[in-house]
């Protein structure tokens, strides 16, 4: 006959078993994220779920406040703050260069390979077209105006804009063009120059010339186009808050009811335009290259290198759960959801029949447009990610004429003529490139007058030298 435990050593049994139970749940991984207002929820969102079953860790999420990768960072390494992993996206970010300086001073945990993990989360083609003017069809409708196709015609179309009230609100209240300062994707004046001389921003706008290095914007074409920028801005054409306004503020005049903005430039129309508003996204219709008054017109060429996804600090307690959970981020199947949403509801692999937007061969239909817009389906390109080009290229039509991946690639098409035939250069030059941004601010502002030879030959002269170097 078995004999019987005392009632109290049973219950210290099982007291013994719950607390070893509660000792061996895992705690969870403290993960830094940048808030966005396109991630309706992280705790309860799809993507955010799967990853947590796939790799059977728990999430906490710490919400970045910084709006800039090396400040957080700095703030981090600086405090006692225990964070496992750091992902950027959606707007925070931070380069290559700036995280060498922390991979040097032993404060980021380094791969096997020693690389970082990265996401190419962005639409379209890694190279092509990088800036794209988008124009107020209907305005252009209510003044009976046609697409202009040259720089003349574009200045007779914002003049129109400017005095035609196509707003239709009795009020002065149009801006003809405008731009933001967050990228030289947002410049109006780095894309009209391309119909004076091909302009280069990201190359600090330098071309190689046999074993020699020239800065384009030393040259009298790029001297014309700037005095045209110049033209604009004095006469109310080309807003001067170009040079002010932050990408935000674009999107929120763009979007707005009121209909505000006759013309502005960028990379992407989501960019800008709100997905989730088909009705302001139907307004705008891209224009093509613009012919100079030379017969000048150029396509800017760029290559979209993949952004840095995440890091893991090296003080992290926690770094095999934490490559866990950015090694699962970076599989197929993961960044198929943190791009385009949950399978069999947002999208399906299409069967190959059909062309995609990029005029390739089809292997993505969406069904729901969820990139840039409020969702709680992934996270709005935060985090590490690898979608195949197969599968950024290959994106179908669906068939709504509101879709951004359907109207970017109709705008890219139409630039891919005009695109240079040999895009290589020399390389980007900090120090040049800001010299050369804030006297093409100076100059197109008024601020520093373009028709003087003195200012001129000044600028010309500080190029030359910093070219030379």
């Amino acid at each position: 006959m078995r004999k019987r435990l005392p009632l109290g050593i049973l219950l210290l049994i099982l007291l013994f078993t719950e607390g070893c139970a509660a000792t061996a749940r895992p705690l969870p991984l403290r993960v830094a994220i940048p808030d966005s207002e396109n991630v309706q929820n992280f705790r309860t969102n799809y993507y955010v779920n799967w990853l947590e079953e796939k790799t059977g860790l728990a999430l906490e999420f710490v919400t970045i406040r910084q709006s800039e990768g090396a400040e957080y960072l700095d703030a981090l390494f600086a405090s006692d703050a225990d964070v496992d992993a750091v992902l950027f996206g959606d707007g925070f970010s931070i380069s290559e260069d700036e995280l060498r300086r922390y991979a040097g001073a032993g404060e980021l945990h380094a791969r096997d390979n020693g690389s970082f993990y990265y996401a190419n989360y962005g639409a379209g083609t890694r190279s092509g077209p990088g800036q794209i003017l988008w124009i107020n069809c209907d305005w252009l409708e209510t003044l009976g105006l046609a697409i202009p196709r040259t720089t003349d015609e574009l200045r007779a179309v914002l003049e129109a804009f400017r005095d035609g009230d196509p707003n239709g609100n009795g009020v002065a209240d149009e801006i003809p063009l405008l731009g933001a300062v967050d990228d030289y994707a947002y410049s109006p004046t780095e894309l009209l120059l391309e119909a004076f001389v091909y302009n280069d921003p990201y190359r600090s706008r330098l071309v190689l010339s046999g074993t020699r290095a020239e800065c384009v914007a030393a040259g009298d074409e790029f001297r014309e186009g700037l005095a045209y920028c110049a033209a604009l801005c004095r006469d109310g054409l080309l807003d001067a808050r170009a040079y002010s306004c932050r990408l935000s503020q674009l999107a929120e005049l763009v979007n707005s009811p009121e209909n505000l903005v006759g013309a502005f430039t960028t990379d992407s129309i989501s960019s800008v335009i709100y997905p989730g508003n088909p009705e302001i996204m139907a307004r705008y219709m891209h224009v093509a290259p613009l012919t100079g008054p030379h017969g000048v017109q150029n396509a800017l060429y760029v290559e979209r290198e993949p952004a840095v996804g995440a890091i893991i600090p090296a003080r992290s307690t926690r770094k095999d759960d934490a490559e866990r959970l950015l090694d699962t981020m970076l599989s197929e199947e993961a960044s198929l959801i943190a791009r385009y949403g949950e399978q069999g509801v947002d999208w399906e692999f299409s069967d190959g029949s059909d062309v995609s937007v990029s005029g390739g061969v089809s292997t993505i239909v969406t069904k729901n447009y969820l990139w840039n817009t409020p969702q709680n389906k992934h996270l709005s390109g935060i985090g590490p990610m690898w979608v195949r080009a197969e599968y950024l290229e290959g994106v179908t039509w669906n068939g709504v004429n509101s879709d951004a991946e359907y109207i970017d690639a109709r705008a890219r098409t139409s630039c891919r003529a005009f695109l240079p035939a040999a895009p290589g250069s020399a390389g980007r030059d900090e120090a040049l490139s800001g010299f050369a941004d804030g006297y093409i601010r100076e100059f197109v502002t008024g601020e520093r007058d373009i028709g003087s030879d003195t200012e001129w030959n000044r600028f010309v002269s500080e190029l030359q030298r910093l070219a030379r170097r």
